[in-house]
């Protein structure tokens, strides 16, 4: 009993924020903890193009309310089902919570918004 009280206490921390991570519709990727936001930028020789690069990775410290704005942004993205396609394609967005993936059409009001303020947070 003793040994899985600490398995439960991790588990349920990590329950409490989980892991974000979006992809914009040129794959660059954001990862998204608690408390940091890291950009992951495709480089040229990851490109569909070859010549494509997403610029500089990043990685910049979240205060709890950029997370959480963060994270009720991506919320908004699963709800919006009419937002949702089946297929990633270029220009659309990864949305991923945990285990749970959508995919953001392409220009869509939510994608828009996330993006927007992941680049606020990044000064970009």
């Amino acid at each position: 009993m003793y040994r899985i009280l600490p398995i439960l206490i991790v588990a349920t921390c990590m329950n409490q924020h989980p892991e974000l991570i979006y992809a914009d519709g040129s794959a660059n990727r954001y990862e998204i903890s608690a408390n940091r936001l890291s950009y992951i930028p495709v480089k040229p020789e990851e490109s569909s193009t070859g010549m494509y690069s997403g610029g500089e990775p990043a990685t910049i410290s979240l205060t709890q309310a950029e997370y959480l704005k963060l994270k009720d942004l991506f919320d908004q993205a699963m709800a919006q089902t009419e937002e949702h396609i089946t297929d990633r394609i270029k220009t659309s967005g990864l949305v991923v919570i945990g285990d749970k993936q959508i995919i953001l059409k392409p220009g869509s009001p939510t994608m828009l918004q996330i993006e927007d303020t992941l680049k606020s947070l990044l000064g970009k």
